[in-house]
């Protein structure tokens, strides 16, 4: 471990024990594409211990200019399967769990169950939505990601501490998302949702809670939002029922014992 990790190891801020940290955390990435490049490299690079992700596409040119976790020769291969070849490569001392198929509600709660956090790296705000609410259901917290062209936003959700992305982004006036994707854009803002994640794990402060983060890419600039959670969200503002109880007792404990870290 010393010698793959050395040069974070030395970060005052990380250490041995934070190293341990790192490979003791288990992360789910939905979504392997434009976001989901950088997030996976960055994340297995620092060893996480275990890191899972979904997606049921295959490889296309057009995903070339922003995904590098594929190449041309992967065009027509499932991307699950190009990205856990080039992660595994990358490195094999950690466990890499790839699931292809589709996202839905029904399924979604099991995927996630088990991960300490999950992040978003989707193009649609459906996926979203049911990303969501599923980490919201099992006390998970969320890292959303999403880009338009040279713009780029990371939120940081755990209630009932934080927003939940339904209630910065209700159902009803989401609008259809646009198809325009700069491979820069999708770097820097995978990136960022990538080291939210690491802090996370670390248990340092993190900037984004109560906050909306929005790159601009055309000036370079960042921007902070404040955001506020909806009490009568439709999803973390009223109660919800939940089927397994340990499953939100046990997260509800380790969001705890990970802000003990701080």
């Amino acid at each position: 471990m010393s010698e793959r990790y050395s040069r974070q190891i030395i970060i005052p801020q990380i250490g041995i024990e934070g190293q341990k940290k790192i490979s003791r955390s288990s992360v789910f990435v939905a979504g392997v594409g434009g976001l989901g490049s950088p997030i996976l490299t960055y994340l297995a690079a620092a060893g996480v211990g275990r890191l899972g992700f979904i997606d049921d596409d295959i490889v296309a040119v057009s995903n070339l200019n922003r995904q590098f976790l594929h190449n041309a020769a992967d065009t027509g291969r499932a991307k699950t399967e190009s990205a856990k070849e080039k992660l595994s490569a990358l490195n094999d001392t950690i466990e890499i769990n790839a699931v292809c198929e589709r996202l839905t509600q029904e399924n979604a709660a099991d995927i996630f169950s088990g991960y300490d956090i999950v992040l978003g790296a989707v193009d649609s705000f459906d996926a979203r939505f049911i990303i969501n609410k599923a980490c919201v259901s099992l006390c998970i917290p969320y890292i959303d990601g999403g880009i338009n062209g040279f713009s780029g936003c990371v939120m940081f959700s755990s209630p009932p501490d934080t927003p939940c992305f339904n209630c910065v982004f209700p159902v009803k006036s989401a609008k259809k998302e646009a198809a325009g994707a700069l491979g820069t854009t999708a770097g820097i803002t995978g990136t960022i949702e990538a080291n939210t994640a690491l802090l996370y794990m670390l248990g340092l402060p993190i900037p984004l809670e109560n906050k909306l983060l929005i790159y601009n890419g055309l000036t370079t600039g960042i921007e902070y939002i404040d955001i506020k959670r909806n009490e009568k969200c439709e999803t973390c503002g009223i109660k919800q029922e939940r089927a397994d109880t340990s499953v939100f007792e046990h997260h509800q404990n380790n969001k705890k014992e990970i802000r003990k870290r701080k």
